[in-house]
């Protein structure tokens, strides 16, 4: 069978954001035209006060639509990134395939995968049991330099959370790698200790670049 991964595409270019613009300012004018032709046709017609009323009313009924519209967007946005519903294994090429990249995910196509029969897999559980079962060598831990966390923890705490759909632990077991069971290497304990540093750090140069700023300042003056 195929596996079909969907991931959350890029950033909208400057033509998608363009188009999307014209878009709204198009629904903005078809919506507003007709309010004011209705409003004007009643004030003529009936009176100032049957005509305000009317607008209200038709103002109301916008905005829930509008609020109509934000809760279905969130809840499609949220079907597909968590597989629901028709999301589930949408075919290549449906309108559904469709819908998801129109709606900024890329369903990506993985390799076919050919169930293995009873035999082969007795024998990779063997493999696998054989490899727990070995004596763990106790060896020097990893470490990384205060740097290269800094960018960890600055790429993880400003994310896009919108977007980016990945754990902490995918995040450290893609910048610092995994162990044998698929365990990131860096555990998530260790990330806040070196997330507490990293603020300190940070804390301290930002001292220091206003006290030197300031020490530069009162010798200007002197």
């Amino acid at each position: 069978m195929i596996i079909r991964t969907i991931f959350r595409g890029g950033k909208y270019t400057r033509v998608e954001k363009t188009v999307l613009y014209l878009i709204l300012v198009g629904v903005a004018l078809i919506v507003f035209f007709p309010i004011a032709w209705v409003y004007q046709k009643i004030k003529f017609d009936v009176g100032v006060n049957v005509a305000d009323i009317a607008l209200t009313f038709a103002m109301v009924i916008c905005l829930g639509l509008v609020m109509t519209g934000m809760c279905l967007g969130y809840f499609i946005d949220s079907a597909i990134r968590k597989r629901r519903f028709i999301f589930l294994d949408p075919p290549p090429g449906g309108w559904v395939d469709t819908l998801i990249r129109i709606w900024g995910f890329e369903p990506i196509d993985g390799e076919r995968v050919i169930p293995p029969s009873a035999p082969a897999q007795t024998l990779e559980a063997d493999k696998v049991l054989a490899i727990l079962n070995k004596p763990r060598r106790r060896g020097r831990k990893p470490t990384f330099t205060i740097d290269r966390w800094r960018r960890v923890v600055l790429k993880w705490e400003y994310r896009d959370t919108l977007r980016d759909s990945m754990s902490l632990a995918d995040r450290l077991s893609e910048e610092f790698g995994s162990n044998v069971d698929g365990s990131p290497t860096m555990t998530e304990q260790s990330y806040y200790y070196w997330r507490d540093k990293v603020f300190t750090e940070i804390k301290n140069e930002t001292e220091a670049k206003i006290s030197t700023g300031n020490i530069t300042q009162s010798k200007i003056k002197a």
